[in-house]
């Protein structure tokens, strides 16, 4: 599991000449602090100095302020600095590793930092995209100007992503892995060297076609190895034409016996018709006797409706007719192709065979030579097929296993397991909050609770506690801090706000490191508090020298990077 901390940070402003520095716990830290203070701001910094810009403004910053943050990545100390939109990341000792003001290339740093490689769609190009810092501490970061409703608003520009929030939560909870990422971006570089190797090998079968045509394949051939190439190649061309001979053979004689039905019943048609107009003539006779019947002799009249309904029947039959010959003529065509396809098909039979027998003759000495080019580019040919089709024949298998890997990392079992996980921590956290109780059973990992009134914040605190407890699970990947700004949020009571507290301090999974902002103390027990207590003054004069003096270095080496840069 890959652990992030958060070490200690240097805030400086050189239109005040005042600094702050703070130094945090590897376990539980405390800020407290009135209103304008300066907790959220000291907060705000830990995320937009690594590039994640919480939604909201400060009032009286100064913009042009510098941060320095240092922090660790699996035991790995790094510095990252920032000012007015340019980042720059040093190592453990001060060694510049970045120097940009591109969003794009400081992200693709910090995504490689903290092997953070997850992935997802971006709405306006429409095309897979990779996560930035924002999507990392997305889930960790509950702040006081968009994380306590009902919908995902913590760090403005995220709307640049199509639907980010589900697949970041399962990507830290295990449902989608990081290895599941890892596994799908080495699919995508095997399928297109895949699809390179197909269209090399279209390009050579089209090559082998044009060569035939210009160099025949008859004639003698001096090397056996070339001889056999040759031979197997002819032999895939016969198994094709058998193939496609025995298709055509078997169509021509459904064709052929469906012409044969079809002649039969324009037959029976046609004489029916001529029984019905000689039987018409004689219906329309004027001065015939009455039609007697030959069983009780008795005479019936001819009425105009029984001549209608004759003559009816008469027409239904022609149209029966007219509509077997049009089928009839269809089935005669497709015969005819058929019968046309074979008479190719022959051809192509006469053409091998006549190849064939051209090696029966005696050799002459201008047809051996004549043959040596044509017979080393075949050869060429052949071991170029095979070579190519050998590397398609390896990739392929690579990408099933690939694919295979990744339907295991994303199974219907693994998710209901961690869903099952997640559910029964958030009724847990629901208890310990004082909420009642409500059904899970359709509750999804991004299923944010929307609840008005002082309820809202401690539903939207057991859901996040449900994640951070679901994250530090066993399929969980990463340790990141978890921090919560502001908890007293739609004016808990001294029932409940006790009872946020504690659950805060006491319940939240062991070992994390946490960052709590108070306005006012508390009787819970933390590992380090910094207690704020000046209006629009968190910044202080006693910590500028030293806080100058370490970032002053800094700063010089970012902005010759920069002049270096814009030099070259």
């Amino acid at each position: 599991m890959h652990r992030f901390r958060f070490k200690n940070i240097w805030l400086l402003s050189h239109r005040e000449k005042k600094a702050r520095h703070v130094e945090f716990h590897p376990s539980k830290n405390l800020l407290v602090g009135r209103n304008h203070t300066g907790k959220t701001t000291l907060i705000r910094s830990l995320f937009e100095t690594l590039g994640a810009t919480p939604q909201g403004k400060l009032e009286q910053w100064d913009e042009n302020a510098v941060s320095l943050l240092e922090f660790g990545v699996d035991g790995k100390s790094y510095f990252a600095l920032h000012q007015d939109g340019r980042r720059a990341l040093f190592d453990g000792q001060f060694n510049l590793l970045i120097s940009t003001s591109k969003f794009g290339e400081w992200s693709k740093r910090f995504c490689e930092v903290t092997d953070f490689n997850l992935v997802f769609s971006d709405k306006k190009q429409a095309e897979v995209v990779p996560a930035d810092p924002a999507c990392f501490f997305a889930p960790f970061y509950v702040n006081q100007d968009g994380s306590w409703q009902a919908e995902w608003n913590t760090f403005g520009g995220m709307k640049r992503f199509s639907a980010p929030f589900k697949p970041i939560l399962e990507y830290f909870t295990g449902v989608c892995p990081p290895e599941y990422y890892s596994a799908s971006a080495e699919k995508s570089q095997h399928s297109k060297t895949l699809e390179e190797h197909r269209r090399e090998y279209k390009l050579l079968e089209r090559a082998i076609e044009r060569f035939s045509k210009s160099i025949p394949l008859s004639g003698p051939k001096v090397a056996p190895e070339n001889f056999v190439a040759e031979i197997e190649q002819l032999t895939r061309e016969v198994n094709e034409l058998n193939v496609r001979q025995e298709g055509l053979r078997s169509t021509a004689v459904r064709e052929q016996e469906l012409l044969k039905s079809l002649d039969h019943q324009i037959h029976l048609a046609e004489g029916a018709l001529a029984a019905y107009d000689s039987d018409t003539k004689y219906l329309l006779k004027e001065g015939a006797a009455p039609l007697i019947c030959p069983t009780c002799h008795a005479e019936h009249e001819k009425p105009f409706i029984d001549l209608l309904e004759f003559a009816e029947d008469a027409r239904v039959l022609r149209e029966l007719a007219a509509r077997l010959r049009e089928d009839a003529a269809e089935v005669r065509r497709r015969t005819h192709k058929a019968f046309s396809e074979l008479s190719t098909l022959n051809e192509n039979y006469l053409r091998i065979s006549r190849l064939l027998d051209s090696r029966k003759g005696e050799l002459k000495f201008k047809d051996v030579v004549g043959s040596l080019g044509a017979e080393s580019a075949f050869a060429a040919f052949e071991a170029e097929r095979k070579q190519i089709q050998a590397a398609i024949d390896a990739v392929v298998l690579t990408v099933e296993a690939l694919e295979t890997k990744m339907a295991e990392l994303r199974s219907v079992k693994r998710t209901k397991a961690i869903l099952t996980k997640f559910r029964e921590h958030y009724v847990a956290s629901r208890i310990a909050l004082q909420l009642h109780a409500v059904p899970t059973k359709t509750l999804q990992l991004a299923s944010r609770p929307s609840l008005s009134g002082s309820g809202g914040p401690r539903s939207i605190l057991a859901y996040y506690a449900a994640i951070w407890r679901t994250v530090q699970g066993d399929q969980g990947s990463y340790d990141i801090p978890i921090v919560i700004d502001s908890p007293n949020q739609q004016a808990q009571d001294d029932i409940n706000l006790p009872a946020v507290l504690q659950f805060i301090a006491n319940e939240l999974p062991a070992g994390t490191q946490l960052i709590v902002g108070l306005e006012t103390p508390t009787d819970f027990v933390f590992d380090r508090a910094e207690t704020l207590t000046e209006k629009f003054g968190m910044l202080t004069e006693a910590h500028w020298d030293d806080t100058n003096a370490l970032v002053e270095p800094l700063l010089s080496k970012m902005y010759e990077a920069t002049l270096a840069q814009s030099r070259s």
